[in-house]
């Protein structure tokens, strides 16, 4: 393997993208018992350079939905971001509720190798609320 040169560009190599589904309530932000995992610890061997992420609603919430993103290290889950999905009633002319994360092209979410990403929400929703995450990861050095 060889060692990457000081102030050396390194770009991601290959496009990625996640979608998990959550449907039970996770109100415990310090230690969350109901979150799904978005981007297994094990996909991620090299790192990863996340731009985009965000929420949508596959039916009509009961509420306002707190959508949460976590680190994931092993069995620990760190409160990363989070953002408020609305009550919106989706239908044949009104859009899905939807609500962004923080991740762009300016400013990404990096995950260092070996690190997971994980997503939960704060009002049980039985149809359930996606989480997409996308980006690139970075390739194993040759």
């Amino acid at each position: 393997m060889s060692a990457i040169a000081t102030n050396a560009y390194i770009a991601v190599q290959s496009p990625v993208a996640y979608t998990a589904v959550a449907t039970a309530a996770n109100t415990d932000f310090d230690t969350p018992t109901h979150v799904v995992e978005l981007i297994p610890p094990g996909d991620n061997t090299q790192g990863m350079r996340l731009t985009k992420a965000y929420a949508i609603a596959r039916t009509d919430p009961p509420s306002a939905v707190n959508c949460q993103l976590y680190r994931t290290i092993g069995a620990v889950h760190v409160l990363i971001d989070s953002a408020l999905l609305p009550d919106l009633a989706a239908s044949g002319t009104v859009a899905n509720a939807r609500v962004p994360f923080n991740p762009t092209e300016d400013d990404p979410l990096f995950l260092h190798p070996g690190e997971g990403l994980s997503f939960a929400i704060g009002v049980a929703v039985a149809d359930g609320i996606v989480c997409r995450a996308s980006g690139g990861s970075y390739s194993p050095l040759p």
